[in-house]
């Protein structure tokens, strides 16, 4: 069972579709006597996803010959419409699926070319990302509350396993004070010291490397549930992207940025070390 509404959708949709099998698409709408276009959104995970009615479930059962799942699924249809903990927080759906995806995501990969990455950032640092950002009928308060609530998961037991690659640029791109910066950075070092964090700098000497053309994009896992997908944000849109194409190609992209960034120790620490000092010598 998922362990909130947005797994409990993605799932979902993944068991339907299961139990589809090789029967044609149009034949199963043609039976249901349905729109290809509900068919299409009870099999699609995510934000382009949609919850069926329980009759709906029933009936697909039924043409699929699965009766005996009708109790499991349910169950999961239940959950998928419950509300969750974000809902007093009127967040924006993809980043309310975002967030419900991470809190329960045993491995998270994460690589961000302009800024410090929202589980990484400090209180100040978020704030003043934030305010600087947001849309004007934004409350900036309940935005930084979510940010620092979703950082929660790097203390729970057990933790997900977080690897962030951070470009330079976004080391140096001064974001409020000088003291603020160095604080954020100084607060990277003890998050790198964590067990379940591994953190490399992608330094400006790398050169041409494989996410050029990327701003940022995360990988989460959440291995309990067989769910993995590729999170793109941009300044307009956000996206999930779930095929095994899509997958393998950004967890390629991740794999060749490793190999690219400094290595996650010695190499990296000193990195941060001194553009920290820096800031913290910036006249505000």
């Amino acid at each position: 069972m998922a362990d909130n509404p947005t797994l409990a959708q993605w799932q979902l949709a993944q068991e339907l579709r299961r139990l589809r099998g090789e029967r044609k698409f149009g034949d199963v709408v043609k039976a249901m006597r349905t729109a290809a276009s509900s068919l299409s959104r009870w099999e699609t995970p995510g934000d382009g996803g949609a919850v069926p009615g329980a009759a709906a479930i029933e009936r697909l059962l039924d043409l699929y010959e699965a009766p005996e799942e009708l109790d499991r699924l349910l169950a999961l249809r239940k959950q998928a419409r419950e509300p969750d903990r974000w809902q007093p927080y009127d967040l924006e759906r993809s980043y309310r699926s975002y967030a419900n995806i991470e809190a329960q995501a045993t491995s998270i990969e994460i690589y961000q070319s302009q800024l410090i990455p929202g589980l990484a950032q400090t209180e100040e640092y978020a704030r003043a990302v934030i305010e600087a950002t947001m849309r004007p009928d934004s409350d900036l308060d309940r935005e930084v509350q979510v940010r620092l609530t979703r950082q929660e998961i790097l203390s729970r037991e057990p933790p997900p396993e977080v690897w962030m690659i951070i470009a330079e640029a976004a080391l140096r791109q001064r974001i409020g004070s000088g003291k603020l910066m160095a604080d954020q950075l100084d607060h990277l070092t003890e998050l790198a010291a964590l067990p379940n964090v591994t953190l490399q700098a992608l330094p400006y000497n790398a050169g041409a490397h494989a996410a050029l053309t990327l701003a940022s994009f995360s990988v989460l896992r959440v291995d309990h549930h067989g769910l993995m997908t590729v999170y793109l944000q941009g300044p307009s849109s956000h996206m999930f992207m779930s095929s095994e194409e899509n997958i393998e190609h950004y967890s390629g992209v991740f794999n060749r940025l490793r190999a690219s960034a400094l290595d996650e120790g010695k190499p990296t620490l000193k990195l941060l070390r001194s553009i920290s000092s820096e800031h913290s010598q910036d006249k505000d």
